[in-house]
């Protein structure tokens, strides 16, 4: 079984991308054995009203029900984020809250992005926070140049100790050594994915032997990465299938509450 933490449908306003309607995105998850898919809209990233997006997103994986889980995109700087929030989890079903910070003005240290990662807690859904959407070394010029800030990150897994996050796309080994001693002292955990580390350098040997297999999922990036990548690394793992199974479906599950 395989459950991909990190998807995407909408419209990238940068590039050309495929695969990103819902038609096509379960088409792939099909080619690549994929039986269930965390997704979030783009579309909502860049609306300035991100509820729009979600309420798109809701509404298209209604056919899809069995093989699409979908995260709210919810900006903490924003009139009226409270009572969207609420809306997502409670109205649309939704089963995750996706931050981006350096796209919407504010920061993780602020009161409102914490009174949000806590909220997310009180609902028992984890919190995703990618590094980044794309890599910002191949960027459009008119794209952010900010990536996730390690140290505000840190800050708010402090300030939210009851939430469980999931952290992806990016040096996930270096920020889950930065955040370790932080996470130990929590209720809530962080998940890392390894979209970005390399599993035939030390890489991943590192995220493993600081988080444990027990945190550690799988992300795709689907459509905006080429998803061989990540199958490769996990055919080369040098891991026991019961470590495999934990990081490709177990802790998913597990966070999703489906066991």
């Amino acid at each position: 079984m395989l459950i991909d933490m990190c998807g995407y449908l909408g419209h990238w306003p940068f590039r050309k991308i495929n695969n990103n309607d819902v038609e096509s995105f379960v088409k792939v998850m099909d080619d690549y054995k994929i039986n269930l898919s965390v997704v979030s809209s783009l579309n909502a990233v860049f609306y300035k009203d991100t509820m729009q997006g979600n309420e798109e997103i809701a509404e298209e994986i209604k056919p899809y029900s069995d093989r699409l889980v979908a995260f709210c995109v919810i900006n903490p700087a924003y009139p009226a984020w409270e009572k969207d929030f609420r809306t997502c989890i409670e109205k649309l079903g939704m089963k995750g809250l996706m931050m981006y910070p350096y796209y919407h003005p504010y920061r993780l240290t602020e009161a409102n992005a914490i009174r949000l990662a806590n909220l997310a807690g009180e609902a028992g859904i984890p919190v995703h926070i990618p590094v980044s959407i794309i890599n910002v070394r191949q960027r459009h010029w008119l794209d952010t140049t900010e990536i996730l800030n390690t140290s505000d990150f840190i800050a708010l897994i402090k300030n939210a100790p009851n939430t469980d996050f999931i952290v992806s796309n990016g040096a996930t080994d270096a920020i889950a050594a930065a955040a370790k001693d932080a996470d130990s002292k929590r209720k809530g955990k962080v998940y890392y994915d390894f979209q970005r580390v390399e599993v035939f350098l030390p890489s991943f040997e590192r995220l493993l032997a600081t988080v444990g297999p027990e945190q550690i999922v799988l992300g795709t990036g689907n459509p905006l990465q080429y998803l061989d990548t990540q199958f490769v690394k996990l055919h080369y793992m040098d891991v026991s299938d019961e470590v495999k199974d934990l990081i490709t479906y177990k802790n998913a599950a597990r966070l999703l509450k489906l066991a």
